[in-house]
């Protein structure tokens, strides 16, 4: 999400506030990854319209769904787009929190890549989908 509103340079510190909860697969509790949902909401913070009266850019759904696949390709050796199956690790376990964090060899690296991965593909569709809304 920070990647993508810097590159369109429409930087809103509330909704970086807004995904917080996101991380550990929305509030740790091991489901869809954050890193998923954040590269899919800033989509929808480009080409959304903020009222559902409203239709959003035609745009919006093939470009979430361009994210989505990708993303699928990316964690397939995992096994998902979870983070349990990502980082194989409970959240709530605070021990096992604490090595995802700090340990050389923990899981941490994957979502170290696939933030890598993900933000690169970010920019890619958006360099390949100016100019944006106005917004």
């Amino acid at each position: 999400m920070a990647v993508g509103q810097e590159k369109t340079g429409r930087v809103n510190p509330e909704i970086i506030k807004a995904m917080g909860a996101y991380g550990g697969g929305v509030a740790r509790s091991g489901r869809v990854c954050g890193i998923l949902t954040g590269a899919v909401g800033m989509m929808a913070s480009l080409y959304g319209t903020g009222d559902p009266a409203v239709r959003e850019d035609p745009k919006l759904k093939p470009l979430a769904v361009k994210l989505v696949r990708r993303f699928e390709e990316l964690t397939a050796p995992y096994g998902g787009v979870d983070c349990a199956c990502i980082v194989e690790i409970d959240f709530n376990d605070e021990q096992k929190r604490r090595w995802f964090r700090s340990a050389p060899d923990s899981t941490r690296r994957r979502c170290e890549s696939l933030i890598c991965d993900m933000a690169v593909y970010l920019g890619q569709l958006l360099e390949e989908n100016r100019p944006w809304p106005e917004g």
